[in-house]
């Protein structure tokens, strides 16, 4: 027998106790109308028998069987907890055989007053009969073993003594009562099978409102969860975000071997605590439908240079060979969207591969894609366990990994992007031969917006006027900071008003605008930056810097606006202001 046909007999035992249980305890909730009920016929027949001249039958008769009756009450009061998962069949039980042994008293009563002389006699003891078992057809449909029991033991012997008895073609009414009792047990069928079914839609309900209750409970605690994290977010992103500025503003400033070398493991350690948090934040951001795609038509070798840049470094740390192939292909998709997949393919290469190993970062063009494949020659992933390394934290243990071990969210995170994009992603991996992960982006039909691509050290010519608002004085400062350093002229204001005032002395229109999202007093930066559009009456282009996890509203509403996640990294920021120099808003 396998163990799925042995799980499917114990649910179904489970359901039919569940059905048992709820049968005994309605038959327990109804204890004391059955028995006034039935009470009520035996009087009726009392009496009947008393009219018809037979006082001491009467009187047998009606303490005989109300005897009968308040032994089923009584046998109730033992259970004075009521029903429960434990006593149930026990109490079932107990009542099958009480109703049995009812039946034979009664039918003995109806066989001792039986007088085949007597026409009024026989339709008395028939109908003491057929009443009785009929009228516990109701009381008993709770369960339908009580009602056989009943009835057996009432319409059996009857039947067969009327049979052996009585002559004639009144014999024929020992046949209809057999027939009867066939028909009582059909009627009693379906009486439990509409039972059943009431009690499964009641638990059916129950379970529904449990359900319900659950997934109140499983959505406050993600809402929760969303909310720590977007207050988690914000409020870490800001120390790390000022980190990053002054680092890279340091670089210009710092000119011995030493020093670098020193700067170099600073800002290694300040990435790995950054794209840890970036992890979480865009985790609940996914989670909370806040990622919003925006396809565009861009040209790839932009995006690949940055990489190259980011990934030079660390690639170097570990002696691995570092190879991102060049391509003039322009794709139609969102770039943000893309160079986070490509990022966290190339860190999780990165990472996992042993030293003096190799990663590549190759393209090429198949049915209208573009497929973009990140290559290495890691250990491999079992097959068992390719399917569980997108689930969301789960690391495999690897000896490569060195001190990045990270929170298991890359790959899920990429899973979730690709999905969102609604892009084909392919992994394939042999254990101890590597490990290649593609995804394919549609290849642009249009060409792409010019752009201006320099290094990022390189000084930024025409000195564009950039308005920063941003409430954080050591984000604010290390950032104007480097826009300095990149050759901007910068106006820093804390508030949005105060932004507005600065800018009513310049006379020109600035050329980005970068703005937080959570400013002192409640003010919100969409807002900002729609007013100080309006004040130069001219759609400037924008960066919005937030570390919430939310998709807030407005958003969509803004034109040229790029949203970018606490903590930002310089080229991001730099890429951003190279856009709105080459596509100056008119």
């Amino acid at each position: 027998m396998t163990a799925s046909t042995d799980d499917l007999k114990r649910l179904l035992r489970e359901d039919l106790g569940e059905v048992r249980l709820g049968q005994a305890r309605l038959l327990f909730k109804r204890t004391l109308n059955s028995c006034l009920i039935v009470e009520g016929v035996i009087i009726y027949f009392a009496a009947l028998v008393l009219f018809a001249g037979n006082p001491g039958f009467a009187g047998i008769w009606l303490a005989s069987t109300s005897a009968m009756v308040l032994t089923v009450f009584i046998y109730s009061r033992f259970f004075k907890d009521g029903i429960t998962r434990e006593n149930h069949r026990r109490y079932l039980r107990g009542h099958t055989i009480t109703s049995g042994v009812t039946g034979l008293v009664w039918t003995s009563l109806a066989i001792t007053y039986l007088d085949p002389s007597s026409t009024l006699n026989l339709f008395i003891s028939v109908n003491i009969v057929v009443s009785i078992a009929l009228g516990g057809m109701m009381p008993s449909a709770e369960y339908r073993p009580t009602y056989i029991s009943l009835s057996t033991c009432m319409f059996l012997p009857f039947a067969i003594y009327w049979l052996v008895t009585v002559d004639g073609s009144l014999r024929l009414i020992g046949i209809g009562i057999l027939i009867l009792y066939g028909f009582g047990l059909l009627v009693s069928a379906r009486s439990e099978l509409q039972t059943i079914g009431t009690l499964a839609a009641e638990r059916n309900q129950r379970l529904y409102l449990q359900l319900q209750e659950q997934n109140r409970k499983i959505e406050k605690a993600s809402t929760e969860k969303s909310r720590f994290l977007a207050a988690t977010s914000h409020d870490m992103s800001q120390p790390l975000q000022a980190q990053g500025f002054f680092i890279r503003a340091m670089r210009d400033a710092v000119t011995n071997e030493e020093q670098i070398k020193l700067l170099d493991k600073i800002e290694a350690a300040w990435r790995n605590q950054k794209n840890l948090l970036l992890a979480l934040g865009e985790t609940a951001r996914l989670s909370s439908g806040a990622i919003i795609v925006r396809p565009a038509v861009f040209t790839l070798q932009h995006a690949l240079d940055d990489l190259q840049a980011e990934f030079s470094g660390p690639a170097a740390q570990k002696s691995i060979a570092l190879k991102i192939s060049r391509s003039a292909e322009a794709v139609e998709s969102d770039q943000l969207l893309v160079v986070r997949i490509l990022r966290n393919l190339l860190s999780n290469a990165i990472k996992f591969t042993p030293k003096n190993g190799q990663v590549r970062l190759t393209t090429s063009r198949f049915e209208g894609r573009l497929w973009i494949a990140v290559e290495d020659n890691g250990p491999g992933v079992p097959a068992d366990q390719q399917d569980l390394i997108f689930e969301e934290h789960t690391q495999l243990d690897n000896a490569h990994s060195g001190d990045e071990k990270g929170l298991g969210l890359g790959l899920s995170i990429v899973r979730q992007l690709a999905d969102k994009m609604d892009i084909p992603l392919e992994f394939d991996s042999q254990l101890d031969r590597g490990t290649r992960v593609s995804i394919g982006l549609p290849v642009a039909t249009a060409a792409p917006h010019p752009s201006n691509v320099e290094t990022l050290d390189r000084q930024i010519v025409g000195s564009p006027l950039v308005i920063l608002i941003e409430d954080a004085p050591g984000v604010r400062d290390s950032l104007s900071m480097l826009l300095t350093q990149w050759g901007c002229r910068v106006i820093a204001a804390e508030t949005g008003d105060q932004a507005r005032n600065l800018l009513s002395w310049a006379n020109e229109i600035p050329t980005l605008i970068i703005a937080d999202k959570r400013l002192p007093g409640q003010e919100n930066g969409l807002d900002v930056i729609a007013q100080l559009r309006d004040e130069v009456l001219n759609e400037v282009p924008a960066i919005l810097l937030t570390g919430d996890v939310y998709q807030f509203d407005g958003v969509n509403d803004l034109p040229a606006l790029k949203v970018i996640p606490k903590p930002a990294e310089g080229p991001a920021i730099r890429a951003a202001l190279l856009e709105a120099i080459a596509s100056p808003a008119t």
